[in-house]
């Protein structure tokens, strides 16, 4: 899926992150050296990163945890139950800006285009790091940041601006004001895998090209939409995406759905190897580049088989959200009333139950045997298994 150059960018970056306790230890106890990696196969030995393993090394070693390189900026991520600290040095940053302006590029913004932004600047520092690609593009941002959606439609109104970043729903409560643009790129929140949203974003706003775009405030970017809003395209000079089982954690071949794992190709701050991110996803390569289809799918968190396919409850959700008439209530049966599992979906609200039932089909790889849709939905867990 990766070829050569990336592979020695990697062996660069492991050789950066040896110098860190939490790498060095936790490589010493696997028996690994990981400036020694030559292979894919070698790289794939190295032991995963989870975020449980993070909080452990910040409880360690308080309040940065063994993974700060100094002279840093500082902002902060929802780890657990709190926030912990992500560092950026000034070659981090420069880095990230060079690689947001490329893709902001291919997402259609160009040099001179009055953009904007309309992520926060304040603790987690998103906006900042969007801003500071949009800058080394050349276009020119305006940093309203959050809030008050009729603000945002009269600044875009005002300053005819040319082009909006930020969370979609803030999107269309900008639309609903007046706010007009010819583009927009959406992160923070699922976007193009809910069916119908991007369409509703367009109708908003008026834009003529809506683009996706994913990362965490721990890797920032992973990867964006071109223009041509076919796909989020891996920024594979700063992200690295392999897929895995998320029960056996076997790499899964392009073309599968499981758990996204991210690796830094090059980052000096708070560095990620093989870190698991919970994220539900497709994998495919088109042309020798590593696409996510659909976007980020849901998370693998509570995950059941059912007839032999492993179903991810949560992506139920973003499917109930493309329908205008449901209100993303849900209640998921998994029975065995003989030999065979019986799935059945009861939604809350109204909507076409065939063209549901195709939709849960389409998004989680197996067709339930009953879709219903009721006014109310009693009381209850939104998941039960029968079965046992």
């Amino acid at each position: 899926m990766y070829d050569d150059e990336t592979l020695a960018a990697v062996r660069a970056q492991l050789s950066r992150v040896a110098a860190y306790d939490f790498y060095a230890d936790t490589y010493a106890e696997a028996g690994i050296d990981p400036e020694a990696v030559s292979s894919w196969e070698e790289f794939r030995n190295l032991p995963f990163t989870s975020g449980e393993d993070l909080e452990a090394d910040f409880a360690e070693n308080p309040p940065e945890g063994s993974c700060y390189p100094g002279e840093s900026m500082i902002c902060f991520t929802p780890m657990g139950d709190d926030l912990k600290p992500v560092f950026d040095t000034q070659e981090d940053l420069r880095h990230m800006a060079a690689v947001n302006a490329t893709l902001f590029e291919q997402a259609g913004i160009s040099r001179g285009d009055r953009v904007l932004n309309t992520f926060g600047y304040h603790l987690f520092g998103t906006g900042l790091l969007i801003h500071r690609g949009l800058e080394q593009l050349g276009a020119e941002v305006i940093p309203l940041g959050p809030g008050d959606s009729e603000q945002a439609a009269s600044v875009i109104q005002e300053f005819d601006v040319d082009a909006l970043i930020g969370n979609p729903s803030y999107a269309l409560k900008i639309g609903a004001a007046g706010g007009q643009v010819d583009r927009f790129v959406g992160a923070g929140e699922p976007f193009t895998s809910i069916p119908g949203m991007r369409e509703q974003v367009k109708d908003a706003l008026g834009c003529e090209t809506a683009c996706d775009y994913f990362g965490s405030r721990q890797i920032l970017p992973v990867a964006a939409e071109t223009a041509a809003e076919d796909g989020l395209y891996v920024a594979s000079d700063y992200a690295l995406v392999e897929l895995i089982d998320p029960d056996t954690g076997e790499v899964l071949e392009p073309g599968n759905r499981g758990e996204l794992v991210v690796t830094h190709v090059k980052k000096e701050g708070a560095p990620l190897v093989r870190y698991r991110t919970g994220d539900l996803a497709d994998v495919d390569v088109r042309d020798g580049k590593v696409v996510l289809p659909n976007g980020v799918i849901g998370r693998t968190d509570g995950r059941l088989k059912v007839k032999g396919v492993k179903l991810y409850p949560e992506a139920i959700g973003l499917v109930l959200a493309g329908f205008d008439g449901l209100t993303g209530n849900y209640r998921l049966t998994v029975s065995r009333p003989e030999s065979t599992d019986h799935l059945a979906i009861v939604c809350e609200g109204e909507a076409d139950t065939e063209k549901l039932r195709a939709a849960l089909a389409d998004r989680l790889l197996i067709k339930p045997n009953a879709v219903e849709c009721v006014e109310a939905l009693e009381d209850g867990p939104s998941v039960v298994d029968e079965r046992y």
